[in-house]
């Protein structure tokens, strides 16, 4: 099939059914083993020679608890970037802490997507956004937003001679 046939075969099929018609496309990604790419084949393997380790686990289960593994890794990269993207634009950070976020996500994302494909980009987005967030732990202030409302709040009720 051409490139161009499969294009007319999507439209026709959203055109009829819906959008939805190409969900399918997408589960594949969650389902199908290896459509995420190296990087699924990777934390299987890896699962699968962990769970060896373990006594009286034959062969055969490490494999299926690996395989298992690889197949639960795309969902838990994208619940975690759905939670990393809700934090950045929920979150009560000042805007210069959003940006560095947002930045070392799209690093990180940028990295793991030549390392791993799309689950790559996934995996490093997360890393980068847990990166950033340690490094603002560490050499920032290490309030919480709410801390800095008390601290003005008592800075005030002190300046009114109240406390």
């Amino acid at each position: 099939m051409s490139p161009l046939d499969a294009q007319l075969l999507q439209k026709l099929l959203t055109e009829k059914y819906g959008p939805a018609a190409l969900a399918g496309n997408t589960l594949d990604y969650f389902t199908k083993p290896g459509a995420a790419g190296p990087i699924q084949k990777a934390i299987g393997k890896e699962s699968a020679s962990l769970v060896k380790q373990i006594p009286g686990v034959s062969a055969r289960g490490a494999v299926k608890v690996g395989r298992f593994a690889g197949r639960l890794a795309p969902g838990l990269s994208a619940l975690s970037n759905v939670s990393d993207v809700a934090d950045l634009i929920t979150g009560e950070e000042s805007l210069a802490n959003k940006a560095m976020d947002a930045t070392s996500m799209g690093i990180g994302g940028a990295a793991g997507f030549m390392i791993g494909g799309p689950l790559g980009a996934s995996v490093g987005a997360g890393l980068g956004k847990t990166a950033s967030d340690g490094i603002q732990f560490l050499f920032g202030d290490k309030k919480s937003p709410e801390e800095r409302r008390m601290e003005e709040a008592l800075k005030l009720l002190n300046s009114r001679g109240m406390i």
